[in-house]
Order: C-alpha cells, then structure tokens, then sequence
C-alpha cells in the first residue's frame, strides 16, 4: 500500500511475504493471501517456483491473479521441503497439498 501511489492505475502487484504469504493488488483492491508454512529443508528457489506457478496458473486459468497466486503459494510450500533450487513441485503435486492441507 505504501507504494500503491507510484504504480499506474491499473497495474497488478504482487508482494511475497515468505511463510507468511502474498499481498495481491489489482485495480487498487489488495488481497492477502495467508502462506502454507512448512519446516522448510532448502528456501532457495522458492521465489523462483513461486513466480512460475503465478505466470503459468494466471495464463492457463483464464487470468485470475488472485487463484494463480494462492496456487503459487501452494506450490513454494511444497518446493522448501525439498533440497535443492530446481525442485518445484508438479500440478498434480499442488493439487494433492491443498486435498491435504490441514492448516
């Protein structure tokens, strides 16, 4: 919100907050988005996988920001309980951690 004043009217912004989650604005509404915390193993590359599954889920899901990015949460939960940068999850992988989740 601090910065919502720079941005052009219509820009979409979305702000990670690790565990914590995303802050999602669009045409100066913001949603947040509560993270999935996890005991993380490796956080590197989670900004990476999150930023993937945000641009992959927002083009394949007719572009609902706000779905793609609670998704990308999903996945970056997964992804830092695994070792290594390069180890997002699946989408099959995504689906079976929100059929589970128990937060």
């Amino acid at each position: 919100e601090a910065c919502a004043h720079f941005l052009p009217e219509h820009a979409v912004t979305i702000v990670r907050d690790g565990k914590e989650g995303c802050a999602v604005r669009i045409d100066g509404t913001t949603t947040m988005l509560p993270g999935y915390p996890q005991k993380p193993v490796d956080t590197n590359g989670a900004g990476d996988c999150h930023t993937g599954v945000l641009n992959a889920e927002f083009t394949l899901n007719g572009g609902d920001w706000v779905a793609a990015a609670r998704r990308a949460n999903a996945a970056a939960a997964v992804k830092v309980t695994r070792k290594g940068p390069a180890t997002s999850p699946t989408r099959a992988e995504v689906d079976d951690f929100f059929a589970n989740w128990k937060g």
